[in-house]
């Protein structure tokens, strides 16, 4: 039988955000390449996250290669499926509107499903603002397979449902550890659980509330508990003012700073640490993939109720706010009813059963089958 042709046009790292890394291990995907005959192009914009939402020249160079990469692909490769990571406001959007223009002229000459994922929230959001904005945006979703993270985001596009059909995807990541690497940790992590180790593993991005946990550091000084922070900065205000005020407050022996980690050094982090700490308001968040790093690892984890964390995250993995004035009552509750080995395999199985890289690659296989 025939495989079906795949066109998949995709972000992928550098930068190190979430869709990012979602590109990445689709276009790895082994089973990928066993259900479909595919090819992948790379949508290149930023070169790190600081660059995120700004217009240079070389954007502009970057549309115009990709826009002549995408006609040459539904030329010569003539696709029966499309997938596409799609964004929602700025610049990005109108490169993406600019695009689907190829698409929407090829679906009328050749059959084919066209499949946008979305893997930030704010539609709503861009269409309020403007009567062009919602007319452009509802011309973008035309007849298009919609994929988006959870059920809780679909009310995002209540105003745009031009769209021909609506899927659910969650996220998954990587597991790094086998049941007997993770029952060693556990037993060393809660043989001495002095300090107390929380951990906060994202983009620096100050929306994303490492400031309010750098807050909680102040507060707690005085007890045994010590701060991690690990991620790329977006720009050098935010880390002079983040130094600045350890050094204004004394906070140098609560709080250690790794800068941006991988491998080894990111998974050392997660099975030292004790508690995941992610109180984010950043306006993009739908799915932080950090969130299921740190239950892959059994780490229970406070964080706000933002885009889809109240679908990660339930009552026995975690505690969810809904403002960050209450990081330090939460903060109490999770060393009260949290720190436990039984919490942290608890952690472990809701990741297993939900949120393994191999149950997003199965899921996104099924997807777009279910259009053949």
């Amino acid at each position: 039988m025939t495989k079906q042709k795949l066109l998949c046009i995709l972000h992928r790292s550098p930068p190190a955000h979430g869709a990012a890394k979602v590109g990445d291990y689709i276009a790895s995907s082994e089973k990928l390449r066993e259900a479909f005959e595919c090819r992948f192009i790379t949508i290149k914009s930023s070169d790190t996250i600081g660059d995120i939402g700004k217009v240079n020249f070389k954007k502009f160079y970057l549309v115009a290669e990709l826009y002549v990469k995408v006609l040459w692909a539904l030329i010569t490769f003539r696709p029966d499926l499309i997938y596409f990571t799609a964004s929602i406001r700025s610049v990005a959007f109108y490169r993406d509107l600019f695009l689907s223009t190829l698409w929407k002229l090829y679906k009328r000459i050749t059959p084919v499903e066209v499949f946008y994922h979305y893997h930030t929230k704010g539609v709503n959001e861009f269409v309020s603002l403007s009567s062009r904005n919602l007319s452009l945006t509802r011309f973008f979703l035309d007849n298009i397979n919609l994929v988006i993270l959870s059920p809780m985001l679909e009310d995002d596009f209540k105003q745009v449902r031009t769209y021909k059909s609506v899927s659910y995807l969650p996220n998954g990541v990587e597991d790094t550890l086998d049941d007997g690497r993770f029952q060693s940790m556990i037993t060393a992590r809660y043989a001495n659980p002095k300090p107390l180790n929380i951990l906060y593993l994202s983009n620096m991005i100050k929306s994303k509330g490492y400031f309010h946990i750098l807050e909680l550091a102040n507060q707690t000084k005085d007890r045994s508990v010590h701060y991690h922070f690990a991620g790329g900065w977006q720009n050098d205000a935010d880390e002079k003012e983040f130094f600045d005020y350890i050094h204004s407050n004394t906070l140098s022996n609560a709080v250690t700073f790794h800068g941006f980690v991988n491998g080894e050094q990111k998974r050392t982090l997660f099975e030292n640490a004790h508690l995941f700490i992610f109180p984010t308001r950043y306006e993009n968040e739908a799915f932080p993939l950090s969130l299921l790093e740190a239950m892959s690892y059994g780490l229970p984890s406070v964080a706000t109720d933002e885009g889809s964390i109240p679908y990660i995250l339930d009552t026995q993995s975690g505690v969810i706010i809904y403002h960050t004035k209450y990081l330090n009552i939460a903060l109490d509750t999770m060393i009260k009813s949290f720190v436990n080995p039984d919490t942290a395999n608890y952690c472990r199985q809701r990741y297993l059963t939900h949120f393994t890289q191999q149950q997003f690659e199965q899921n996104f296989i099924r997807i777009l089958k279910a259009t053949s």
